[in-house]
């Protein structure tokens, strides 16, 4: 016969300690770390372009404590996504699918898409005096954006990097 005594009050005083710490908040800091490198990674993975400012429209907004929503909008807010990472992450075309090698896009109404070839033919679309080749271009259809799965690819790593630093917070709280 076995007879032996355990003290269960070291226990819950650990137990008390990380329900303490997830109570006050204690637990953003992993999630805050988490959505930092995630931004990071996400700017990186995006082009840079002529401009940069698909880059530089990643945001990340805290709606409530231990979580963290990282977007791509101009306009600042989340439920207006920035059109060319759209078309970046999904593709353009007919062949629209997750692994789009971008279709074709064909005209809706006209014969001939109008294709700008300068910043004039671009902003007031044609006029009188535009001269054809050098202005802009017309034609039947033109190949569209490869989706590039720039989020799709990089949800994985995220859960993955959070499900580490979370392990790694318990862990420091319960030594």
């Amino acid at each position: 016969m076995i007879d032996g005594e355990a003290n269960w009050e070291a226990a819950r005083r650990k137990l008390a300690a990380i329900e303490m710490a997830m109570k006050d908040g204690t637990f953003d800091q992993p999630v805050e770390r988490v959505g930092w490198q995630v931004l990071r990674m996400l700017v990186e993975e995006t082009p840079k372009g002529w401009t940069g400012i698909t880059r530089r429209s990643w945001q990340m907004q805290k709606p409530e404590p231990g979580s963290r929503l990282v977007f791509n909008s101009t306009e600042g807010r989340p439920d207006r996504p920035n059109k060319v990472m759209l078309w970046l992450e999904k593709g353009t075309g007919n062949a629209n699918t997750p692994t789009s090698r971008g279709g074709y896009i064909y005209p809706k109404s006209k014969r001939f898409l109008f294709i700008p070839k300068t910043s004039t033919a671009s902003i007031t679309g044609w006029r009188p005096g535009m001269q054809f080749g050098r202005d802009y271009v017309l034609a039947r259809r033109v190949r569209g954006i490869t989706a590039r799965n720039i989020v799709e690819r990089t949800r994985p790593k995220a859960a993955e990097m959070l499900k580490d630093e979370i392990r790694s917070f318990l862990r420091k709280l319960i030594k």
